[in-house]
């Protein structure tokens, strides 16, 4: 009986080694200037660690070799970041066999390989994008805690493309694991996708216990714009959030959000007409044209949807601007008074800044930010009170 167990563990063993031999061998890999992409990818990391040294002119080879290979280096690129260390007893025996010479090939960690696939998937970018079935297959086995972390961030590096690995992610976004939960966010943050869907799920976050958890779904939200209206309570709300990223207080990362959604809630507003007539069914009627040093342009086109924004950049202290709205069909044009920037430093003579036109609320306002300081701006009308 004992005789009999002793031959099947072996059998067993036998048959564990040659699994862990087969899945660890390479796929028919293309090769470029005599090297596999295995080859050129073996310490290719954006760290400390690589090999050749990070930016080197060994790392800028590899990268082109990268490049040219493209997506017919995609099935090596899957085994790579889905590969994964055999259990201890079977990587100590294979071990063993190699320190005796009878298994020649060098064995190279699973999570080196992970991080290797994972950057290869940042260089190709949307190229990668035949990828997205088998890395969402992939993210859902977790058949590591490396593989399925470098799977979320390869599926983020693909960006919109791989809009169908969302709904898994979303799913994620409250796990019990912080890491799992920081992953998922971050590879939706560089997807995007449905905000109606997308937009409550980053809102959702904005109280996690982990930081970068939030800082993530922020500037995610951010990304959506005004499509992303609806989380603006939260976000005010976050602004009490008292946690940095490095030097960074949240707070501003907030705030530079709510400049991109819903810039009226955050800055120093100068409202230019209240309970303006130009909207209608919440469309814009009436373009709303900009006058600076003596150029005109429109900055919001008739046909938006409300809310709405047109803006105009300059770096050079903002002097006086005028707003027009203008019907392009009875050719009409409605002065809406001239404005400038002020609260600028006398020894600021040059800034990059911003000024927006919001129409929201039923109303036209102005607002500013100096983003060489990271600070809003007051505006001023030069011509008297706000039109009524």
């Amino acid at each position: 009986m004992a005789k009999r167990i002793l031959i099947t563990s072996g059998l067993f063993l036998v048959l564990a080694v040659a699994a862990v031999m087969w899945s660890t061998r390479h796929p028919i890999e293309p090769v470029y200037q005599g090297k596999t992409l295995s080859q050129w990818l073996e310490g290719h990391v954006p760290n400390s660690s690589a090999n050749p040294p990070y930016n080197s002119a060994g790392w800028t080879q590899a990268d082109e070799a990268l490049r040219h290979i493209g997506a017919s280096g995609i099935p090596t690129l899957v085994k790579m970041i889905a590969a994964k260390d055999p259990p201890p007893p079977i990587f100590k025996f294979l071990q063993r066999l190699r320190s005796r010479g009878w298994i020649k090939s060098k064995y190279r960690y699973a999570l080196q390989r992970n991080e290797e696939a994972e950057y290869a998937f940042e260089i190709l970018g949307t190229n990668a994008a035949p990828a997205v079935p088998d890395l969402i297959r992939i993210y859902k086995a977790n058949r590591s805690l490396s593989s399925q972390r470098c799977t979320a961030l390869a599926l983020g590096h693909i960006g919109p493309p791989a809009s169908a690995a969302v709904p898994v992610l979303l799913k994620d976004f409250h796990h019990p694991s912080s890491d799992t939960r920081y992953y998922a966010v971050s590879a939706t943050y560089g997807i995007g996708g449905d905000p109606g869907i997308v937009v409550p799920a980053l809102t959702s976050v904005l109280n996690d216990p982990r930081l970068d958890v939030r800082w993530n779904a922020i500037v995610a939200l951010g990304n959506f714009g005004s499509r992303a209206r609806s989380a603006v309570p939260q976000l005010l709300e976050a602004l009490k959030d008292p946690g940095m990223l490095g030097a960074q207080p949240i707070k501003q990362q907030v705030e530079i959000a709510l400049w991109r959604i819903a810039p009226e809630k955050i800055a120093k507003t100068l409202v230019v007409e209240a309970s303006t007539p130009i909207i209608a069914d919440g469309i814009i009627t009436e373009a709303v044209d900009l006058v600076f040093k003596g150029e005109r342009r429109t900055i919001i086109p008739a046909g938006k949807s409300v809310p709405c924004t047109g803006s105009s950049w300059n770096s050079e202290p903002l002097g006086p601007l005028t707003l027009y709205r203008t019907n392009r069909t009875t050719l009409q044009d409605h002065c809406l008074g001239t404005f400038e920037v002020i609260g600028l430093a006398p020894s600021q003579t040059r800034i990059n800044a911003q000024v927006l036109c919001v129409v929201a609320d039923q109303q036209i306002v102005l607002c500013a930010r100096d983003y060489t300081h990271n600070r809003f701006l007051e505006l001023r009308r030069l011509d008297g009170e706000s039109t009524r």
